[in-house]
């Protein structure tokens, strides 16, 4: 028998590692308390300075990492809230908005993994693991009204 638990715990886990992503690019890019090349692999593609500062890397103005901060931090908040609940009517409410938070984020990703690969033709890491993050919340929230129904 599956822990109930464990799809909560996973998309705490995926929210955690999206928004350790983002910290670290605003720790890099805008705090300047990390080295700004920390995260740039001796490759021709893989530069997370090209793709950070290049003319795509902000939305009316503000870098798409703040976004990031915000969409991981409320995915978190609501997983731990999710964890703490004690009624299923909530759980079910929490677990609808995580899913529909997921599959907007989605669709975010993909448009920026399509702008890294198509029109900088450089890829973040970092901005990649936030990415994997988002597809990861995507598919326990599918797994969880799907295969785990009673698991919400």
């Amino acid at each position: 028998m599956i822990n109930r638990k464990i799809p909560d715990y996973l998309t705490l886990f995926f929210s955690l590692l999206g928004l350790a992503a983002m910290l670290y690019l605003l720790l890099s890019f805008t705090l300047n308390l990390i080295s700004k090349n920390s995260c740039d692999i001796i490759s021709s593609v893989i530069n997370c300075s090209k793709v950070v500062t290049s003319s795509y890397s902000t939305l009316f103005g503000i870098d798409w990492y703040y976004y990031g901060i915000a969409f991981f931090s409320l995915i978190a908040i609501l997983s731990i809230i999710k964890l703490s609940n004690k009624k299923e009517k909530r759980n079910r409410l929490f677990a609808e908005a995580i899913f529909a938070l997921s599959i907007f984020g989605s669709g975010i990703a993909g448009y920026l993994i399509y702008v890294e690969i198509a029109l900088v033709h450089h890829i973040c890491i970092l901005c990649t693991t936030g990415h994997l993050a988002i597809f990861g919340l995507l598919i326990i929230s599918i797994l969880r009204f799907t295969k785990f129904k009673n698991t919400i």
